[in-house]
């Protein structure tokens, strides 16, 4: 009775049917090898020929390996031959990757079987199994609102794919220009797909953009004023573009999300606020707004800076391990990313007043009491 019960609510349909597309997918994710471009094989015997420890010019130790691969050849003009390689790692693989047997890995073939070396193993069941774990969790916890948040996710990554591509495509337009648009379409479907067409909606777009548009508008006057002394727009020197663009566009989308959580976590709780207790002043009304902004400034921040020097961590090391100094190691991989959070966390905090400050216009407007 529970179960037929269970699917007598639509949305468990929904889930049942994503289960089954999962569960598809990720199955044929083992058998999918014929419809690759790139030369597949699954390794089906190692032999390590020898072991040996190596130490480079900064004293840094590692244990070398070099062994020989059989590779059965799953598709393309060489399907069914095996492929005898060498394969060097060493145990750090800061270079290099350590192979089992039996791992699918995707290969480049020259002329013959044995010319192949080794690109990277072949990754596909795992992304599908994280990407449908995260999506099921979504749906499950969320429901209606975690499959709105999923189509959200779905079409501001095609918003910035589409941004970068037309940029691409037509380098005279401006990167920064693109993501500005891209940005304020994003804004708005995002928050009309969870939240719906409401008053607070409107006013969650208009102090996301404001909120968003004025950090970076702070940000580009301090690069003038101080001509960006400090930020190591050198670590960019690889780009054909100007490197401040960049720096500021990637700042733009990476606030983008906190800022937008701020507005929308202070609309509805104001909303909810007004909702139960219709007769509370607009001073406390607005001291209550406040405090939930409070609340979640600094977490947001944190986010914000974690998220940004995760990134840089990898590379921290690499430069450590090199006998670089803390300060310039610091310097060369921390200081745009650093930048970054400090300008979303001055996004966060402009939010918070110019939310509180529309939810009390608006409703001065629909005569809510003073």
């Amino acid at each position: 009775m529970a179960v037929k019960s269970a699917f007598n609510r639509p949305f468990n349909w929904v889930i049942l049917l994503f289960c089954i597309i999962f569960v598809g997918l990720f199955i044929f994710t083992f058998v999918n090898e014929k419809f690759y471009q790139t030369p597949i094989g699954q390794i089906t015997h190692i032999e390590n020929k020898s072991t040996s420890q190596i130490t480079d010019e900064h004293h840094n130790k590692d244990i070398k390996h070099k062994e020989t691969f059989k590779i059965k050849i799953l598709n393309g003009k060489f399907e069914g031959k095996t492929a005898t390689i060498q394969h060097d790692y060493v145990e750090s693989q800061a270079d290099s990757e350590a192979f089992s047997k039996n791992n699918k890995v995707l290969l480049h073939i020259d002329k013959h079987p044995n010319d192949a070396y080794i690109t990277e193993k072949k990754r596909d069941s795992l992304v599908v199994a994280v990407t449908g774990l995260f999506l099921l969790t979504v749906l499950l916890v969320g429901r209606k609102i975690g499959l709105q948040s999923i189509l959200s996710l779905i079409i501001n990554t095609l918003i910035v794919i589409l941004a970068i591509y037309i940029h691409n495509q037509s380098p005279t337009v401006s990167l920064f220009a693109l993501m500005s648009v891209g940005i304020v379409i994003s804004t708005t479907l995002t928050l009309l797909l969870v939240t719906g067409w409401q008053w607070r909606t409107l006013i969650t777009i208009i102090s996301t953009l404001l909120g968003t548009f004025l950090c970076i508008g702070l940000t580009q006057l301090v690069i003038q004023l101080t001509g960006g002394q400090g930020l190591k727009f050198e670590t960019m020197t690889f780009l054909t573009l100007p490197p401040k663009e960049v720096f500021l566009s990637s700042v733009m989308i990476g606030s983008l999300g906190a800022v937008m959580d701020v507005a929308i976590t202070i609309a509805s709780g104001m909303n909810e606020i007004l909702r139960r207790t219709p007769k509370i002043s607009m001073a406390r009304w607005a001291l209550a707004g406040r405090n939930i902004g409070q609340d979640i400034m600094g977490t947001m921040t944190n986010i914000l800076l974690f998220s940004y020097l995760s990134g840089s961590l990898p590379m921290i090391l690499l430069y450590l391990k090199n006998e670089n100094t803390i300060t310039y190691t610091i310097s060369m991989n921390w200081s745009l990313e650093i930048s970054r959070a400090i300008t979303g966390g001055i996004g966060i905090v402009l939010t918070i007043p110019i939310t509180i400050l529309l939810m009390q216009l608006w409703f001065k407007l629909r005569g809510v009491r003073q």
